[in-house]
């Protein structure tokens, strides 16, 4: 221990000194005395539980000499005695497991003398270190008090509810934790499957063991791939990891096509409906665990073709293998990102066992991002800057079981940089990507370019010598934004029924603002865009798009939020179809105390159409009064009322069939309730 931290520890007694924490009437310094801590029934210590530890009869001089550590932290600030005992309430829980607590006496001749030394274990209870159940649950009750010209309206008492379960169960050297969603609804049809009033949405039981960790129910296995894209799924898996070196292996099993409700168990009965696989990572520079990352990916599995169903009639069953290897490293002190992909598939499309063979594909991707510096300062304030490129080609075959809503058939090269410095941010990617990556004789082969440019700005209050912020100026804390999006599409090899050449094009240009006061703020918006088709399939068009809104605080009590919206499309080839489409909307809310609050919102639309083919209007208005009767505050339900009614009234100038003029009124209660135990 240091001298500067004695010294710390030092000043700490003094003040306690001040406080009367240690105070005694003057007595003869014993030479040889042990402090005594109180144990409580069981041995177990509670995470906020008061730690009391006895002592002798000392002077005062020895009493202001002492202090208490906790985990190596000096907590002598934070004791309080009553009598012979010193008490010390943790401010934060204790975390669960074993603690140390340590008294020491500094001597006056410079020494530093251990008094009391104990090894405490916060525990749940003597058979579990951490046992708890936490929930969350709401429950609405709803009646329908009144209503005119609804159609096919449902019951007028309705009824629906979630609660949202966490669980965990622990010991020295194993953890389980757990966690469900169950729903209910009087309405079958609201309902995951359609049916039943009650059902469990996601589930996930994990349990760890030293390095071993498992998992059943929904979760996914890995960060995405072009094998495993967006795959939360129900199953199992199992893995090893070693946090020294950052290496670990899994394996998996998981349902092909999500599951909802309480069916089919863990999801993995299914063979014909099952993806299996392993996944393994590793960091193999022990020296920087940052410098690069490998991980590599094989799965095979089979499921139902959302497509088509086979020559029998049932659904066709599909699937294949694949497999993926990435590298992602940094170098030159982080400032170079390198990150590489290569993966291949095996993959039988048509779901027939002796049909057509197999396909076999590709697919790769290389990136590289240069960021020239890191915690550059200039003027006071952080600049950030980044430039990369990134190649990606995917087989025109390419498909993984785990990736069902993959991409493939695409090759794209994409080159994008960022800018970030004293309120500007600058975002800019410039993108080619061609499809027939195989040159299939048959196919045509299109190319699209996409360029997206986005400058924000938002003025930084420079701050005065003595550190001091000016006064916002009248039109408040804005912030400016520009959007630009540049998308060619055209034919670069021809076919018999499509020729080479521009084939589409699209121009869209938005500019924002926004500006924010302290009780209130406002912003602006206008877009703009074209769209041209070269073939004919589709009109050309032009597009102006117009937004206003605000949000206004009066008062503690008043909000009110204004909004308009105006859009119109002129269509080149055809001027009579130009349409135009109008939009306001006007919330007010008013809080009568904390417990109760209103809410009215009314919404008008307009739309037609140059022709005369359309021309409706339609009002909406709903309102709300709400009154909290109890907060739910632990194992106490909380209660609120409320009183809603809707209108809705839609006139038809065209089709008078159309026409609508209804209303509904409810009252509402719903019960809130977080237990933890």
């Amino acid at each position: 221990m240091n001298k500067n931290t004695s010294l710390v520890r030092l000043l700490s007694c003094a003040c306690l000194m001040a406080l009367s924490v240690f105070t005694a009437p003057s007595l003869a310094a014993p030479t040889d005395w042990k402090p005594e801590l109180l144990i409580p029934p069981k041995d177990v210590f509670a995470p906020s539980e008061t730690l009391r530890i006895t002592l002798p009869k000392l002077p005062n001089e020895t009493l202001q000499r002492l202090a208490l550590e906790l985990d190596d932290m000096d907590v002598t600030s934070l004791v309080t005695r009553e009598g012979n005992q010193a008490m010390f309430a943790p401010p934060q829980p204790m975390a669960w497991g074993r603690h140390q607590l340590r008294m020491v006496e500094y001597a006056a001749d410079g020494s530093i003398i251990e008094r009391g030394a104990w090894t405490l274990e916060v525990r749940q209870s003597a058979h579990f270190r951490e046992a708890q159940l936490n929930g969350n649950a709401t429950l609405n009750l709803t009646r329908r008090i009144s209503d005119d010209a609804l159609v096919n309206p449902p019951g007028r008492d309705q009824a629906n509810g979630a609660m949202q379960l966490q669980g965990a169960l622990a010991d020295d050297n194993w953890r389980l934790n757990g966690t469900a969603d169950i729903l209910g609804n009087t309405q079958e049809n609201q309902m995951p499957r359609n049916k039943n009033r009650m059902d469990i949405g996601n589930f996930l039981v994990t349990g760890n063991a030293g390095l071993l960790t498992v998992n059943a129910g929904h979760h996914t296995i890995a960060s995405d791939s072009f094998v495993m894209q967006g795959f939360n799924r129900r199953g199992v898996s199992a893995s090893v990891a070693s946090p020294e070196t950052g290496a670990s292996i899994t394996g998996f099993g998981l349902r092909n096509q999500d599951i909802y409700g309480a069916q089919k168990g863990l999801g993995i009965g299914d063979t014909n409906n099952r993806v299996n696989g392993i996944v393994t990572t590793a960091r193999p520079v022990s020296s920087d665990r940052d410098a690069l990352f490998l991980s590599a990916v094989y799965l095979s599995g089979e499921g139902p073709d959302q497509l088509g169903v086979s020559a029998g009639g049932d659904p066709a069953v599909n699937g294949g293998r694949a497999g993926s290897l990435i590298a992602d490293g940094n170098l030159l002190e982080k400032r170079v990102r390198l990150r590489g992909e290569y993966a291949a598939t095996e993959f039988d499309f048509d779901g027939q066992r002796t049909g057509n063979p197999a396909q076999n594909d590709q697919a790769y991707s290389a990136m590289a991002i240069f960021t020239p510096w890191h915690q550059l300062v200039v003027k006071g304030q952080p600049m950030a800057a980044s430039i990369g490129v990134e190649n990606k080609r995917i087989g025109t075959f390419f498909r993984s079981p785990a990736s069902p809503g993959g991409v493939a058939d695409r090759e794209i090269i994409r080159s994008f940089a960022t800018f970030d410095w004293y309120g500007l941010n600058a975002q800019l990617s410039l993108g080619n990507e061609t499809d027939n990556v195989d040159n299939l004789a048959l196919l045509p082969r299109t190319e699209t370019s996409q360029d997206i440019l986005s400058l924000t700005y938002t003025p930084l209050p420079i701050p005065s010598p003595d550190g001091q912020l000016p006064p916002p100026a009248w039109y408040g804390q804005p912030t400016y934004n520009i959007t630009y999006v540049d998308v060619d599409q055209g034919v670069e090899k021809a076919t018999a029924t499509l020729a080479s050449g521009a084939l589409h094009a699209t121009r869209n240009t938005t500019l924002s603002a926004m500006f924010n006061y302290s009780t209130w703020s406002w912003s602006v918006s206008h877009a703009t865009g074209k769209d041209e088709d070269f073939i004919n399939v589709a009109p050309d068009t032009k597009n102006r798009m117009t937004q206003l809104s605000a949000n206004v605080r009066i008062g503690e009590k008043l909000s009110v939020s204004p909004s308009v919206q105006f859009n119109e499309i002129t269509n080149r080839d055809n001027r009579t179809l130009d349409s135009d489409t109008m939009t306001a909307g006007l919330n007010l809310g008013y809080a009568f105390s904390q417990r109760v609050n209103s809410n009215l919102g009314y919404n008008v639309n307009r739309q037609q159409v140059n022709d005369g083919s359309t021309n409706t209007r339609s009002h909406d208005i709903a309102g709300s009064l709400s009154w909290t009767v109890q907060p739910a505050q632990g194992l106490k339900p909380g209660v609120a009322l409320s009183l809603e009614g809707q209108y809705h009234d839609v006139e038809d100038r065209v089709t008078t069939t159309n026409n609508q003029n209804n209303y509904q009124v409810f009252m509402k209660a719903s019960v809130s309730w977080q237990p933890g135990y």
